[in-house]
């Protein structure tokens, strides 16, 4: 790629060029070099085919030319805070306009340049598109309104806590027999209306939280106004700011007394037992504790993994790992000292696709044989992601230390 430099431009370009040109060329995101007015003065690849532009052609234009008319006034800014020196680098989102008119959604992460004497040379700037993610942010608040209006629509209720686990709000629970006002300022197990439950249950349910996880149907017993208990259910998800501290969590809540009733009377009951396994959302299935060989799996395990039912009962938890994470789950296997263990995996499909899966599982009785219940997430999606991120910023880090040592 070539980076020819108007010669009113070659005092603003840093040295340290064949390192520089090195990290340049070969970043995945985009990297633009930009004079104080803000024209382009050199801009990589990988911003060449974000933008649609070859690099002869953005030299030619300015920051503004193709950035959204919306977003030029928080360019601007962007471009004042570090001319003024109130912060050495700043990272914020706007649009850029495509060469065929169609707007990006781009995070910028910029810093501003300068020579021995302090003096401002020019901007180095990192641009990530961050368009699928707007939109996926997108269609996650449309989704969350609709979550809402069902919630509205209906005898749930909707809850939020602080990061201490205390009640802020639930828009909702007035519509059942019980205050709303006896929940606000208090954790799920300090409430006064509640009914008898074992404390190695609250010991759980607290631990899980201080972790930090999603809970779903969480049981426990609440007294309404007459003085009748009712079977409350919870179901949440940790909540976390911007920069990702953790600010408490929220969710939904269910009076399910009924069916809690129901399901007593037919506790026990293999129908019951099948029903609930066979519409879990998540792959969950049953092996053998000394064979390994699978007893049962629900349809969630046969549409994820590939496999018929059928030819998952004629195999065991060893066809479905890489040869070499065989000694890891024969080791976890032979570990009968807990009830309950969580651990992350790698699994193979039967289209050999390796997946990274969160697994918790549990010790039982099936059938008269000890064996093992495992309920399984899919977390490759979430690992690859995070792992971009961290290359990112591993790249952007090398940049800046690649430009103050050749500053120096």
């Amino acid at each position: 790629m070539s980076s020819t430099l108007r010669p009113q431009d070659e005092v603003a370009v840093p040295s340290g060029e064949v390192l520089f040109r090195a990290l340049f060329g070969q970043a995945a995101v985009g990297i633009v070099v930009g004079s104080l007015e803000g024209r382009f003065m050199r801009a990589n690849e990988a911003l060449c085919r974000m933008l649609g532009y070859g690099e002869q052609e953005l030299l030619q234009k300015t920051v503004q030319d193709i950035t959204h008319a919306d977003d030029l006034d928080s360019n601007q800014e962007f471009r004042q805070e570090l001319l003024s020196g109130r912060s050495h680098a700043r990272v914020y989102e706007k649009r850029y306009l495509r060469k065929d008119g169609t707007p990006i959604w781009v995070q910028i992460v910029g810093t501003l340049v300068r020579d021995k004497s302090g003096a401002p040379q020019c901007f180095v700037v990192l641009v990530h598109n961050i368009t699928e993610l707007k939109h996926a942010q997108d269609a996650l608040k449309a989704s969350e309104s609709r979550f809402r209006r069902m919630v509205e629509l209906s005898s749930d209720w909707y809850w939020v806590q602080d990061e201490n686990f205390r009640f802020l709000e639930l828009p909702g629970l007035e519509k059942r027999a019980v205050d709303p006002e006896s929940f606000i300022g208090k954790t799920r197990w300090e409430l006064p209306i509640l009914g008898p439950l074992p404390e190695k249950v609250w010991q759980q349910h607290r631990e899980k939280l201080e972790r930090r996880e999603p809970f779903t149907d969480f049981v426990f017993l609440a007294r309404e106004k007459s003085g009748e208990l009712r079977y409350l259910s919870a179901t949440g998800e940790p909540v976390f700011d911007p920069q990702g501290k953790f600010v408490g969590y929220h969710g939904v809540g269910k009076d399910v007394t009924d069916q809690a009733r129901a399901q007593k009377a037919l506790e026990g009951s293999e129908q019951r037992y099948r029903m609930l396994f066979d519409i879990h959302p998540h792959p969950m299935w049953v092996s053998d504790n000394k064979t390994l060989a699978f007893l049962a799996v629900n349809q969630a395990t046969i549409a994820h993994y590939g496999y018929s039912r059928e030819e998952f009962l004629s195999m065991t938890a060893e066809h479905i790992r890489p040869q070499e994470d065989l000694a890891e789950l024969l080791k976890n296997f032979q570990d009968q000292s807990r009830d309950y263990m969580q651990r992350v995996a790698r699994h193979r499909k039967k289209n050999g696709e390796l997946i990274d899966v969160e697994v918790v599982s549990f010790n039982l009785e099936f059938d008269g044989h000890p064996a093992r219940l495992a309920v399984v997430d899919d977390i490759t999606e979430r690992l690859m992601a995070e792992e971009r991120v961290r290359e990112i910023e591993t790249r952007y880090q090398a940049l800046l230390d690649a430009r103050k040592n050749a500053g120096s």
